[in-house]
């Protein structure tokens, strides 16, 4: 009989992320497995760091979890979590960790409904990475990871920490991780969808028209973030992050510090893929619905990036 190896980490996601945490959790003596969607003969991930040096590292690679209670790295994108997590549903037990770590948010509430009982953990990184060619990574940029609990079984988990940090570094647990989560959002509702409409670098926001445009859509956002509680009665005060002069230059200075850089929805339209703009602005725009708040920059653009996608799809229906 066949021995099942044992894992200390298993991650959904072949991408630029899933490749870049597999890589560096096996250089730092982990045991990790890395699920594809699609059957590869690849036994190693090519790794160039951000020294330049490029070095073939063995990892295995399934279609399938293996059942056990190794914790679960999800990095698909937010579209896609949903269904991936689906499609492993019986190899998951119900005392696994969850991590989620993509742009946007929603994705937590989805997955709290299939797996009520799993601990389920939140997370954003701010670690870049490009893909070369399945398989073979280039670390672009060394970031912070922030994690926390979405729920009350994910509370005790913080010792997860460690093996993350001990891979690429500067990770941090955070007990009030939605505001982390937050500010991430609407920093990517001030870049993604202008970036990505006008197909643009991020850079080129820091034009006056640009400018504007961002300085509305956080006009429309804060009321949003005051009817959740998330703005606290000190909200003018220098150290809160969505003090609104805080808040813009927090987005500019990720708009300077990515000048050259394309913004993931907006690879995805010029790519003809699907956005996570349901996740990102959509998500906003429910919370706004939900509290009778009107946004509509935000709306217009969202639905500027559906007509996009739409226009995909009829591409796509009609070859």
């Amino acid at each position: 009989m066949q021995v099942q190896k044992q894992y200390d980490w298993q991650i959904i996601g072949a991408g630029a992320i899933g490749c870049l945490w597999a890589v560096n959790l096996i250089r730092s003596g982990q045991k990790v497995q890395l699920i594809t969607r699609k059957s590869s003969l690849a036994t190693t991930i090519t790794y160039q760091n951000l020294q330049g040096l490029t070095k073939d590292y063995p990892c295995s690679l399934s279609n399938h979890l293996q059942y056990s209670n190794a914790p679960i790295l999800v990095c698909v994108k937010a579209t896609q979590v949903k269904q991936a997590l689906l499609d492993q549903k019986q190899q998951i037990n119900s005392k696994q960790v969850i991590i989620l770590m993509h742009n946007g948010m929603g994705t937590a509430e989805q997955v709290a409904n299939l797996f009520p009982d799993n601990p389920i953990i939140c997370a954003t990184t701010s670690n870049a990475c490009l893909v070369k060619s399945p398989f073979n990574i280039q670390q672009t940029g060394l970031g912070i990871t922030y994690l926390g609990a979405f729920n009350e079984p994910a509370k005790s988990c913080d010792h997860l920490l460690k093996d993350l940090d001990n891979a690429l570094g500067n990770c941090h647990w955070n007990e009030n991780v939605e505001q982390t989560l937050w500010l991430k959002l609407l920093i990517n509702i001030a870049i993604n969808p202008l970036t990505a409409i006008h197909q643009i670098k991020n850079g080129e926001l820091a034009e006056d028209s640009f400018q504007a445009q961002i300085n509305t859509m956080l006009d429309e956002a804060l009321p949003v973030l005051q009817a959740i509680g998330l703005l606290s009665e000190d909200a003018s005060t220098e150290n809160n992050v969505f003090e609104r002069s805080n808040l813009l230059n927090t987005v500019n200075g990720v708009i300077h510090a990515t000048s050259e850089n394309f913004s993931s929805m907006n690879r995805d339209i010029y790519h003809q893929r699907l956005t996570e703009n349901e996740f990102i602005n959509g998500y906003l725009l429910k919370k706004a619905s939900q509290h009778n708040i009107e946004t509509p920059l935000i709306k217009k653009l969202y639905q500027q990036i559906v007509a996009l996608e739409n226009n995909l799809v009829t591409q796509l229906n009609t070859k």
